[in-house]
């Protein structure tokens, strides 16, 4: 699935769950600021950092929650 894709798939899933995980959650797991978090998810910043840190985010929530 494209990056933009998993991004979408990442945002709607954390709207829909959010006594699950948050963007919050998601950055402290990660150790990102969630400041950088946020400017990934809404494709804001582009670099290859913020690429990797959305295949990070979906990997983990599809092996955790199985989105």
């Amino acid at each position: 699935m494209e990056t933009n894709n998993k991004a979408e798939a990442i945002k709607s899933w954390l709207a829909n769950h959010r006594s699950l995980e948050t963007q919050a959650s998601i950055a402290n797991h990660f150790g990102k600021s969630t400041t950088f978090v946020n400017l990934s998810l809404n494709k804001r910043m582009t670099t290859k950092g913020a690429e990797r840190l959305i295949e990070q985010i979906y990997k983990y929530l599809v092996e955790k929650y199985g989105i």
